[in-house]
């Protein structure tokens, strides 16, 4: 009598074999070339085998058994961050190329020089991801740092779990760090009112005056061109910004040899055939970044008279004047740039900045500070939360907790004008007019009349 067939999913009978021990096998997939992939399971009696099968059968029901040999955690991120990651996030679009940088960093920095790199995605566990970020927090790095690898670990993971690479993702397991609370350091107005008046005399006055007015991150400025100002119409369009990717060696010698015997050096910006670096002009990070702003007329006599004094600084350099080319090849006649056109190195812009309020004896904070400072006056102005998110670009409401110090302040003088008005000394009664009917009684009695 033959043997009824097993349902599918319950693996094979288990079986003698000549050793002495027994086998069955279970299917759990198929490889890249399109066969079975069986996960093979013994034991000492057919009773130990059965149960070592129903424990497969459980792993795999429970995602916890994938097909194939899952890569180690650096295996996967590399692969991730350079293959995948460029074309699609999880849930949205390709990452930026200087976000790809910036994660490429974060992986090389705390994940290759850990031990847990070399843990298979299939063993990777929670307990594992917080003996990788311990590290971080040991060197006094923020919260916010460890976050940041948390979101990149667990975006590359989820996809791993799509792609069957892995039964979970353990960042979705455990407590995700949490940033720290951000507290944004912000001019006072009277500093502001400083600084304003000391822009009026200094070289690149205008260009602190636009960061302090309108609140343009520093590669918005850095990027925007006398094609976006209507200085007629009194607008500005924010379109563009600036940033810098870094050299790549482009000579035979970088993958042959290590870093220290190389012919041009460590560094790639000193190899002859670099490639893939440089200053590039991109949109916005966000469609909320791509905005039209309205020019308060002050400013735009400021942008005239800049725009005067960069036609004789043009004419004075002459053939010296090249004007700015992106490396993408994008030519543009920028508003805040060199004496020969050129765009300015953030870190460049960033000193002008410090020198500029050492100048005007103005505490020292960041380039970015001034945005901070524009969106703080906004809203102490009563600009409604909504204007303000549109004039500063920002995506999300969120952005405006950042400013919650500002609205309690805005909180105590609401509370203020509701105590003067509700405990205000009342008003005597003005002296009213005789009524002209006194009842319904004279009324009447008078129409009889």
């Amino acid at each position: 009598m033959a043997t009824a067939r097993r349902p599918k999913g319950e693996g094979t009978a288990p079986r003698l074999l000549p050793d002495g021990r027994w086998r069955a096998e279970l299917t759990i997939g198929t490889d890249a070339n399109g066969k079975r992939d069986r996960k093979v399971v013994y034991g000492a009696t057919k009773t130990e085998c059965s149960a070592n099968l129903r424990a497969v059968i459980k792993a795999k029901d429970d995602g916890i058994l994938t097909n194939g040999r899952a890569p180690t955690l650096g295996e996967w991120m590399h692969h991730w961050v350079d293959n995948i990651a460029p074309i699609k996030v999880t849930g949205g679009k390709g990452c930026r190329p200087r976000t790809l940088v910036g994660y490429r960093s974060y992986i090389r920095t705390w994940v290759d020089t850990s031990p847990v790199a070399k843990v298979r995605l299939d063993k990777l566990t929670p307990e594992h991801l917080e003996q990788l970020y311990k590290p971080l927090r040991d060197l006094n790095r923020s919260e916010s740092t460890v976050a940041q690898l948390h979101r990149i670990l667990s975006r590359a993971l989820t996809v791993a779990m799509r792609r069957g690479r892995v039964g979970f993702n353990p960042a979705q397991r455990m407590d995700a760090p949490q940033p720290a609370e951000y507290e944004p350091d912000i001019l006072t107005p009277d500093d502001a009112r400083k600084l304003r008046a000391a822009a009026e005399d200094a070289p690149d006055g205008a260009r602190w005056l636009v960061a302090l007015a309108l609140g343009l991150r520093q590669g918005e400025a850095l990027a925007l061109a006398w094609d976006k100002i209507d200085l007629d119409a009194g607008v500005l369009h924010v379109h563009r910004e600036l940033y810098s990717l870094p050299w790549k060696h482009g000579c035979p010698e970088a993958e042959a040899k290590p870093k220290d015997e190389r012919p041009c050096g460590r560094r790639a910006d000193h190899c002859k055939h670099r490639h893939s670096g440089g200053r590039f002009v991109g949109t916005p990070k966000s469609d909320a970044g791509k905005r039209t702003l309205s020019l308060p007329e002050q400013l735009v006599d400021v942008l005239r008279r800049h725009k005067e004094a960069q036609i004789r600084i043009r004419a004075e350099e002459g053939p010296r004047w090249r004007g700015f080319t992106a490396a993408s090849g994008e030519t543009l006649e920028l508003v805040f740039c060199q004496r020969s056109g050129n765009a300015y190195q953030a870190s460049k812009d960033w000193q002008a900045w410090k020198d500029f309020l050492k100048a005007a004896g103005v505490p020292a904070v960041r380039v970015h500070d001034a945005r901070h400072t524009a969106a703080t006056l906004l809203l102490l102005m009563g600009v409604d939360g909504r204007v303000v998110m549109d004039m500063m670009g920002w995506s999300v409401a969120s952005m405006l907790k950042r400013y919650q110090h500002v609205l309690d302040v805005m909180k105590v003088d609401a509370a203020k004008k509701v105590g003067d008005a509700l405990w205000a000394t009342p008003a005597e009664p003005e002296p009213q007019p005789q009524a002209a009917v006194l009842s319904m009684a004279d009324f009447r009695a008078r129409r009889k009349a």
